[in-house]
């Protein structure tokens, strides 16, 4: 079973306490049984790209997955233009090609390394943001409650509430797994923009960050890439 980490745990205390705030607010005092959510979840599912690679640290991009589930709320301006902001939770995996990895040594010393002896068959760094994204959308042939065609623009902004890597290997006949929890020079703050098009509760979306994935270089080739997710959406759940 996974282990559950106290980052996980504060993750799901958060969202309970979040839906149990929207029920309340939301619910209907004439009709207490049957609660009314002003908004939407909303779950995006993309694939992470590296603005580069790395010496040791290369993205494998199949494998590289985001995903987002928010809570948004619509705010019609007019026919044609609504608002939307909305709060959640982003989870990126960034998987590697390599071997290289995040080791702890005896000391606690963490250092960017390879097993001697094994190659690695995952290998993940995971972040995880709170995140809080906005959005002005536009429908070409108006909308009422907000379908049909749309095309939308906005910005995206996070704060870091866990980091972590997973890793997998063969040692002798057994499968070897292993996690480390710890902070590896991940941004704690990121930034950027969005844009969507769509119909209906489905679209496409592509989100570009400003900021470096870490706070230098995670190696010491210098180089300090950025992130974009590219990917599908579904809403109105």
């Amino acid at each position: 079973l996974p282990q559950i980490t106290d980052s996980m745990k504060r993750i799901s205390a958060v969202v309970l306490l979040l839906l149990v705030s929207i029920q309340s607010f939301s619910q209907d005092s004439q009709r207490p049984s049957q609660p009314d959510l002003p908004g939407d979840l909303m779950i995006d599912f993309g694939f992470n790209l590296w603005s580069e690679d790395t010496e040791k640290l290369r993205l494998d991009l199949w494998r590289s997955h985001s995903l987002g589930i928010y809570y948004n709320k619509r705010f019609r301006l007019t026919d044609k233009f609504s608002f939307y902001t909305g709060l959640g939770f982003g989870i990126d995996k960034y998987a590697f090609n390599d071997n290289f990895t995040w080791l702890s040594d005896s000391q606690g010393k963490i250092s960017l390394d390879t097993l001697t002896g094994v190659n690695l068959s995952k290998n993940k760094l995971v972040t995880t943001y709170f995140d809080i994204p906005i959005e002005f959308r536009f429908f070409p042939t108006g909308t009422v409650h907000g379908e049909g065609l749309f095309v939308g623009v906005g910005a995206i902004g996070g704060m870091r509430v866990d980091t972590n890597t997973k890793i997998k290997y063969l040692l002798g006949e057994s499968d070897v797994k292993e996690k480390l929890d710890h902070r590896l020079g991940v941004s704690d703050l990121r930034y950027g923009v969005q844009a969507r098009l769509g119909f209906r509760s489905f679209h496409i979306y592509y989100k570009y960050y400003f900021n470096s994935v870490f706070d230098g270089s995670p190696d010491e080739s210098g180089k300090s890439p950025s992130s974009s997710t590219i990917g599908i959406n579904f809403s109105g759940f």
